[in-house]
């Protein structure tokens, strides 16, 4: 139990009368009678203070957490307490997620849950700076009753994490007195790529609203080369598209409706080397369902981005394989057709991290090659700052054009593209305006230099990478150029 700042503020008022004790003694009795009563009703307060163990806690989430996307983490709380209280838990996620908390939220007609709200301002003291790493709620519970309060929590970096103990704080019947206590609740889940995307993606395609999330997948209806059915002719349709054999026999103009094609086959191949651990900012969904900017690295984004490309590519009949390299190959998954190679291709990248090392591009390529596939698309999210880098990746990709089409998909680097249109006010900053403008004419050069030599180049900030992948992939396919 510890000492409340209402007790604190009794004892003072105690104090004040034995100062004017010390000048009158005619307030000694008067003081005594305080300091008892006090006294008496500390111990009674201290008494009646419901105790650790006629509390339950417990957190309730999912053990798969999506990577750069808000998950719920629900605390409950159970009181068999004779008296309503109010407790407040303190949940310890691991450090540097940000934590939101929502406002308000009500689980009965008996249970309020207040939440956004320190520690120390639901118990009457202070309000201390609170830590990014450690998640608050306050329950209002009656006795026996069972409440609940949640938060969100953004996780920054895939693998496995550990969430730690749980502790909660609640005030005595009359307030005097502070009791807290710890419970043990250690508990591991996992970082997975965000596969919130797919769901969406989903959802929108059932419902026609694919244009929503940027996709023009709806525009692609017709637009291939495998046959698929006869209609009417219109006005708006081609000549080269009437099928004039058929026409005589049904004795009325009618064209060849097409599909895209199917059957093919797309590899993605994921650059795990030293460029992709810098961070860029991707787009998630805020606790109040704005979108808000989190720093991930490089390698994260790609990763986000292949989940939904993967699931598109496999929903279109096309055989998804995946490559993960650095240095060296790290993990090869060979193309298959369903909508199971995306949870394959899931749990490959779950593990992944960039490291400080160069990318080997000769030595993936020559893996794939190796292989023997039938002619691919061969995607490859890296990220490129100058010509010499570029020669690299050009030199490897030479063998590889022969026999599979290339798309080099990379960041850009939203920081140093603002520094370089910034309007300098001193010398140090039109120092960084120039070297930044020089980072961006090399980089530049080095695209064009592998735009110049067949390879498709794909350069788009990290918050539009997901999209801006799957329409390029759409409209090569559209095309007939895989």
């Amino acid at each position: 139990m510890i000492p409340a700042g209402r007790l604190i503020f009794y004892v003072c008022i105690g104090a004040l009368l034995w100062i004017g004790a010390a000048a009158n003694r005619g307030f000694v009795a008067v003081a005594l009678l305080y300091d008892f009563l006090l006294v008496v009703a500390a111990l009674i307060d201290w008494h009646f203070a419901p105790r650790a163990d006629e509390f339950e806690i417990e957190r309730e989430m999912t053990e798969k957490m999506n990577l750069g996307a808000s998950n719920r983490v629900a605390l409950r709380v159970r009181s068999r307490a004779r008296f309503a209280v109010e407790i407040a838990v303190r949940d310890e996620p691991p450090a540097q997620w940000p934590v939101a908390l929502p406002q308000v939220e009500t689980k009965s007609h008996a249970t309020r849950v207040l939440e956004g709200r320190t520690l120390d301002k639901v118990l009457g003291g202070a309000a201390p700076e609170q830590a990014p790493e450690v998640a608050r709620v306050t329950i209002a519970l009656e006795s026996g009753q069972t409440g609940e309060g949640f938060y969100l929590i953004t996780p920054t970096r895939r693998g496995d994490w550990e969430f730690g103990d749980i502790s909660a704080r609640y005030n005595s019947p009359l307030g005097l007195w502070h009791r807290q206590f710890r419970r043990k609740a250690a508990t591991r889940v996992r970082v997975y790529p965000d596969t919130e995307e797919v769901r969406r993606y989903e959802l929108l395609l059932r419902q026609g609203r694919l244009r929503d999330i940027g996709l023009h997948i709806l525009r692609l209806r017709g637009r291939g080369t495998e046959f698929e059915t006869l209609r009417d002719y219109s006005r708006d349709d081609e000549y080269r598209d009437v099928n004039w054999k058929a026409s005589a026999r049904l004795g009325k103009m009618v064209v060849n409706n097409y599909q895209i094609e199917r059957d093919q086959t797309i590899i993605i191949a994921l650059d795990c080397g030293r460029m992709m651990t810098a961070m860029a900012h991707f787009s998630g969904a805020s606790a109040t369902g704005s979108e808000e900017k989190t720093p991930l690295s490089k390698l994260d984004c790609a990763i986000n981005a292949t989940v939904l490309l993967s699931h598109v590519a496999a929903s279109m009949g096309d055989a998804v394989g995946l490559l993960l390299f650095s240095d060296e190959v790290q993990t090869f998954i060979p193309p298959r057709k369903g909508r199971v190679q995306t949870g394959r291709i899931i749990e490959a990248m779950y593990g992944a991290q960039p490291t400080l090392v160069e990318p080997d591009y000769q030595a993936a390529y020559q893996h794939l090659l190796s292989r023997r596939l039938r002619r691919a698309l061969i995607i490859t999210f890296t990220d490129l700052i100058d010509p010499q880098a570029s020669a690299e990746l050009l030199s490897a990709s030479g063998a590889l054009r022969r026999h599979h089409n290339a798309l080099c998909v990379t960041i850009n680097n939203r920081d140093v593209l603002e520094m370089a249109e910034a309007m300098p006010e001193h010398s140090a900053e039109l120092y960084r305006k120039a070297m930044a403008q020089r980072m961006l004419s090399h980089r530049a050069r080095a695209l064009e230099e592998l735009r110049r030599n067949g390879v498709g180049i794909l350069d788009v900030d990290a918050a539009a990478l997901t999209v801006a992948a799957v329409n390029r992939y759409l409209d090569l396919k559209a095309r007939a150029a895989l």
